[in-house]
């Protein structure tokens, strides 16, 4: 167990007091129960040649269709996609996330590629010609709907296809070197005044002297852009390409692109007013938002809840937004959940364990990792809503990972079957990508793209796939692959217990290639084991189970459980995985215990106040945290439902929240205490621990 810790020159100064409250047990953040196909449109069916071209006249490089090159439009497009909703439906899927559908600026500048993923917007508020029209997209949606499937729009806000350009370069000038300037004169910091009415409105702002790049935007292009509030330059950060700080990120063109001057309440109207006619006119029930990182906090704190809102008007209770936090930092990711009004962003730190278990059977990495999960707990939010995947259009694609590992044919198959049942198993909102189900391997970004419909890319005709042979002339679409029975066998897994979608998670083993975890379903108090072998040979593993004397059913894959006064054992064959459920639901407590057992700076963090506690009594619990200042009322700090857990057990165990310094005032004595409750409805309340903040 560890100890309590003191570090100088923290912002707090721990005072222990012991009393007794009680407090209601808060109600953990519900989890989002889909299962996501996603899907880039271009390269998924074709299902309208006569829109190949966009309705433009000319060569590749005006139309940006070339079926042949992997860096041009291929032809795939909504009725394309509307055909195949069947085929999504069968799989087990629930959700449908597409790339960006809003019109685009079809090649770059120098006609060496086109636009044909999405992320080159310039009419946002229309439908690309590539893809068909909106009523297409209304159809595509409203179709969707009737299969009970919901559709997740990608969606950009931090910048546009690159049309405005410098006069000085596109070398990326700091604020510190050339800061922003009113008409007038008037130096400004952003930041300091972002999204607020302090910031200078456009009429106080000049497109020639008020940035440190002058913005050049060639005559055709001056107002291509749609509204027509995103033709105007001054509503840019005009400061060059994102280089190496860490505050180019946020001012820089990505790639060239035309960063979008976030922190302007005209800017973030603008978004308001365009995301919202797409929530109320199409249906849509949710966003992922590609570039998140990239856009200021002060904006999403704004513009999240202003889309909730527009939801909520059309009857959506629930409306996910899955944030493109590229950093896999756990600790970084979540800070948008704390600071940013993020409810939900893509898991993009878990993609390397997963795909590190599968190749090089690093078991103990993956049980340990789940740790990481207190981050994201606050009072309305926990990792249950992230947007777990194994591959994706930039990175590459899980079986490409795979296929890099072995020269086996069999043993790439069976490790991305075992992928994909760790995927569709664990804590998260699993999202596959499209083809994965084909065995499509390839590299990352564009060659990660490639065409479910049959391609004319030479290259792509005679790659190599898991689970079947080179595609050649056919459409996938006219195969078949062992893999999508596996998808299908584990969402009707996920879809019949609902404790893989979602109960808590309790890491049971992690070690030599064997991942032991149980997931509860509190409704109906049962426990579902689930166990993964990466390795090469049968493997066993014996651990203590909360099931006790209970006996396992197999419900999915191969291998067996059983019961002694040793605990369970697991017995797995090779690159295997298992779902088991207890033949015996668990049993009701007759007494609980909770105590907090440490309060304390993160000591990597300084931003953030550690709290753990210990809960005993059963086997699955609730750890509700909350806090208050005198006596004011108890504020929920999250509720945490999985033990941490190690190998030596001595970090094994704890119950943790991880909040923010600024939840809390300063200068105040407050008050932490901890209410646990187990299925039953059995419940135990920890003694008062206080702190005095600075």
């Amino acid at each position: 167990m560890r100890r309590a810790r003191t570090f100088g020159g923290l912002a707090l100064l721990l005072t222990l007091l012991v009393t007794s409250a009680p407090v209601e047990a808060a109600t953990p953040a519900l989890a989002h129960p889909e299962m996501i196909y996603f899907v880039m449109l271009d390269r998924f069916a074709n299902g309208d040649p006569s829109n190949d071209s966009g309705g433009l006249a000319g060569g590749p490089t005006s139309t940006g269709y070339l079926s042949t090159d992997p860096g041009f439009y291929h032809g795939g497009d909504l009725r394309g996609l509307i055909q195949e909703i069947p085929y999504i439906k069968s799989l087990g899927f629930t959700a449908i996330w597409v790339t960006p559908v809003v019109r685009q600026l079809p090649v770059a500048s120098d006609g060496k590629s086109a636009a044909y993923h999405g992320y080159w917007g310039v009419g946002f508020d229309q439908i690309d010609p590539h893809l068909g029209t909106m009523t297409d997209f209304k159809k595509f949606v409203s179709d969707a709907h009737a299969a009970q499937m919901k559709v997740i729009l990608d969606i950009v806000v931090n910048h546009t296809a690159d049309v405005i350009h410098y006069v000085q370069g596109g070398s990326y000038v700091g604020l510190a070197d050339q800061p922003y300037k009113t008409i007038k004169g008037k130096i400004f910091d952003p930041q300091a005044v972002a999204d607020s009415p302090n910031f200078p409105s456009l009429e106080q702002l000049s497109a020639t002297t008020s940035f440190p790049k002058t913005p050049i935007i060639d005559p055709q292009n001056l107002t291509i852009k749609s509204p027509a509030w995103l033709n105007d330059p001054r509503n840019y950060h005009n400061r060059g390409d994102v280089g190496q700080s860490e505050e180019s990120l946020q001012y820089g063109d990505f790639y060239g692109l035309d960063d979008l001057f976030t922190e302007s309440p005209a800017v973030l109207k603008g978004w308001i007013d365009v995301f919202t006619q797409w929530i109320s006119n199409t249906g849509i029930d949710g966003f992922r938002i590609d570039t998140a990182r990239h856009v200021n906090k002060e904006f999403w704190n704004a513009f999240l809840p202003a889309m909730r809102k527009a939801a909520l008007a059309q009857g959506k209770s629930s409306f996910p937004m899955w944030g493109e936090i590229y950093d896999t930092d756990p600790r970084n990711a979540s800070i948008w959940i704390k600071q940013a009004s993020f409810n939900e962003v893509l898991d993009f730190p878990m993609q390397p364990v997963m795909v590190n278990y599968v190749n090089q059977q690093d078991a103990t990495l993956l049980g340990t990792y789940f740790n990481n999960d207190d981050f994201y707990t606050t009072a309305t939010t926990s990792a249950s809503g992230l947007a777990t995947f194994l591959g994706n259009h930039d990175m590459g694609r899980v079986g490409s990972f795979i296929a890099t590992s072995t020269s086996d044919p069999t043993v790439a198959l069976k490790r991305d079957q075992l992928a994909h049942a760790l995927l569709f198993t664990i804590r998260g909102v699993p999202a596959v990508y499209y083809g994965d189900e084909f065995g499509l391997t390839g590299g990352n970004d564009k060659e990660a793209r490639q065409d479910l419909f049959a391609t004319a890319v030479t290259s792509w005709q005679d790659q190599f796939r898991i689970g079947s042979a080179p595609i050649g002339s056919k459409s996938s679409f006219e195969t078949t692959n062992p893999l999508q029975d596996t998808i299908r066998s584990l969402t009707a897994l996920r879809e019949k217990f609902p404790a893989l979608a979602s109960g808590s998670q309790k890491t049971d083993y992690a070690a030599n290639g064997i991942f032991a975890f149980s997931r509860f379903d509190k409704s109906a108090h049962q426990e579902v084991l689930v166990a993964l072998n990466a390795n090469s040979d049968s493997s066993s593993a014996t651990f203590s189970s909360s099931a006790g004397k209970s006996s396992w059913t197999l419900q999915g894959g191969s291998g067996a459980a059983s019961v002694s006064t040793a605990g369970t054992t697991l017995t797995l064959p090779p690159l295997s995985w298992s779902v088991f459920t207890a033949d015996s639901p668990t049993p009701r407590a007759s007494k609980i215990s909770t105590a907090i057992t440490i309060l304390t700076p993160d000591p990597l963090d300084s931003d953030l106040i550690e709290v753990d506690a210990m809960a005993q009594g059963s086997p699955f619990i609730n750890v509700a945290f909350k806090y208050r200042v005198g006596k004011g009322p108890w504020v929920s700090l999250g509720t945490d439902s999985a033990p941490t857990f190690s190998l030596d057990k001595r970090e094994s165990g704890f119950y943790r929240v991880f909040p923010l310094v600024t939840n809390f005032p300063k200068k105040k004595v407050v008050q932490f205490e901890t209410v646990a409750t187990d299925s039953y409805g059995v419940t135990a309340t920890s003694a008062i621990k206080t702190l005095t903040t600075k």
